[in-house]
């Protein structure tokens, strides 16, 4: 029997059937991808307001205990603006999640809980009356207090604990569709090549009648081949993306970003320099955080912010021929006999430009792969504003505005963690209790700004006359806490003669020229002579602190030794 060929149109047709189909495969996953990455990033925007109500019920709590402290007006206006700022962020929170009927749930759940502590301290501040000391008739009780900050925080972890489990499933079921694309090209790809193949060997023993066809089917090879690698790349580049967008995400901070991205771009763009430029907090310039690859030409690190057309343009600019065309400032002319072109693509989130990316290479014309840089960029870009504002609210959650010393919150963690290892190591610790004199005397005649001023220099004093392992603390008001690890009385009582005598030296300029003084009373106590415990330690210091003030104010008290709670 006469053996039965298939013909080359049934062949080329059966490699075109795959080609269409894995091409329709690869769209639907990227329209998965690009579903998921927006779901990721109303992740991301969900987490960003959490981190918001938290960061606004923090000030509100905190401006209604200066309240408390200081009876300041200022306080009280400003707890009622954070407390409007927290209802609209709470608003755009319920939208965020209306279609997620578990979270909305929460939400509202803490919505009530937020309003629920808030009224604590509404009621504190209305029943609050200035000049009297003890419990207020009408004031909350602290552990009710307590009780509210624990629901509130335990709410918003419920609420970002959900958050961070949606993401993870979003972000898994992106790489799921990256790799399944691969898989998919992988089979797909050389079947389809391995037919056109065979398609090439029936033509070849075709008669010259179907050299026209040959020619039309080569052409169409040639086709198909460019579809397939153009597929390819794009396979390639949504994987990187995905596995780079993955690592950012496991950022633990700045410097874990820089060299992901070092790396990153070293093996996605190999044979081409980079500089990446972080923006200082100050907005005069920007700094040089991480550099790969060969230099091609010399460059600032520390340039004007003006200096990169990038950052002017918000938007990314192609540098065909360094050498003789147009370029950034930041970049200088190349030394060498090679051309040399680059681009540099702005890093831009929530609309401010937070820093830039320059890439340089040999040869003039465009980045061949400018498009993946860009989209590097994108997500680089998302994750530095994250980290910057991860980074911003644990600075906020332990420090006080106005003097940049730790809070009272961190006092009283750090005090209990030192006293512990002291006792591990049969250390003796002091605790140090400062008061300005007279301050409110001081704002009186003065006014609040120089009050405010000369809190400020002290704080600065205080801080230089600490040692690396010391914690200086604001207690409250013009009252602060100094914590001396592994420090005995002599020792103790020449640090607080010292810091007393430098405030009486300090001098808080005046509007009119004339230079204002200050004094502070300072009372130490000791572990274990007056406690082993920080409330204790705390409440000796403040027992020493008072007859300092008695004493005529302007010097240093040592606490009497009392028996430690729960000893005969």
């Amino acid at each position: 029997m006469r053996k039965r060929h298939f013909s080359p149109l049934r062949v080329f047709l059966a490699a075109t059937v795959i080609l269409v189909a894995l091409g329709l495969y690869v769209v639907a996953n990227a329209i998965q991808f690009a579903a998921d990455y927006r779901s990721v990033t109303h992740t991301y925007t969900v987490l960003r307001h959490l981190d918001r109500i938290e960061s606004l019920k923090h000030q509100a709590v905190a401006e209604s205990r200066g309240y408390l402290l200081a009876g300041r007006a200022e306080n009280r206006d400003n707890f009622w603006r954070i407390a409007g700022e927290l209802q609209r962020e709470s608003d755009l929170l319920t939208e965020l999640v209306i279609d997620n009927t578990a979270q909305h749930d929460r939400v509202i759940q803490m919505r009530r809980t937020l309003d629920a502590r808030l009224r604590l301290s509404v009621q504190a501040m209305q029943t609050w009356r200035a000049g009297v000391t003890g419990p207020q008739k009408g004031v909350p009780p602290l552990s009710a207090i307590r009780a509210g900050d624990r629901d509130v925080a335990l709410r918003l972890e419920q609420l970002r604990n959900a958050e961070n489990v949606l993401l993870s499933m979003r972000s898994q079921r992106a790489e799921r569709s990256a790799w399944l694309t691969l898989l998919a090209a992988g089979i797909g790809i050389p079947l389809s090549l391995l037919l056109i193949g065979h398609a090439q060997r029936l033509l070849a023993r075709e008669n010259r009648v179907r050299q026209q066809a040959e020619a039309s089917a080569s052409a169409s090879n040639s086709e198909l081949n460019a579809t397939v690698q153009q597929l390819a790349r794009l396979s390639d580049s949504m994987a990187s993306l995905s596995q780079y967008s993955s690592m950012l995400q496991g950022a633990s901070d700045a410097q874990e970003l820089y060299e992901i991205t070092a790396a990153t771009f070293r093996r996605l763009l190999p044979g081409l320099g980079g500089y990446l430029y972080v923006i200082r907090a100050s907005r005069d310039h920007a700094e040089l955080v991480a550099q790969w690859g060969a230099s091609v030409a010399p460059n600032d690190p520390a340039p004007a912010l003006q200096s990169c057309w990038s950052v002017r343009r918000h938007a990314p600019y192609a540098m065909e021929d360094l050498r003789h065309g147009l370029r950034c400032a930041h970049i200088g002319r190349p030394s060498g006999a090679h051309d040399v072109h680059g681009l540099c693509v702005p890093l831009s989130a929530h609309g401010e430009v937070v820093g830039w990316l320059s890439l340089q290479g040999e040869g003039q014309g465009r980045i061949a792969e400018e498009s993946l840089a860009v989209r590097l960029c994108e997500q680089l870009s998302l994750a530095l504003a994250n980290v910057r504002l991860r980074e911003s609210l644990r600075h906020q959650a332990v420090r006080d505005a106005l003097t940049g010393l730790f809070n009272r919150r961190y006092l009283e963690e750090s005090l209990t963690r030192e006293i512990a290892r002291c006792q591990r190591r049969q250390q003796p610790l002091a605790v140090l209790m400062l008061d300005v004199d007279h301050f409110k005397a001081f704002n009186d005649r003065h006014g609040h700004a120089m009050g405010d001023a000369a809190l400020a220099a002290f704080a600065r004093m205080l801080k230089d006359k600490c040692r690396p392992e010391d914690i200086a603390c604001r207690y409250g008001g013009e009252e602060f806490t100094l914590i001396l690890p592994e420090s005995d009385l002599p020792t103790a009582l020449e640090r607080a003669e010292d810091i007393r005598t430098s405030a009486a030296l300090l001098r808080i300029g005046e509007a009119g020229g004339a230079a204002l003084r200050i004094t502070v009373s300072i009372g130490v106590a000791l572990m274990p002579q007056h406690g082993e415990v920080g409330l204790e330690l705390m409440r000796a210091g403040d027992r020493a602190l008072y007859r300092a003030k008695h004493e005529g104010r302007d010097r240093v008290a040592v606490a009497d030794e009392v028996p430690v709670l729960g000893r005969v």
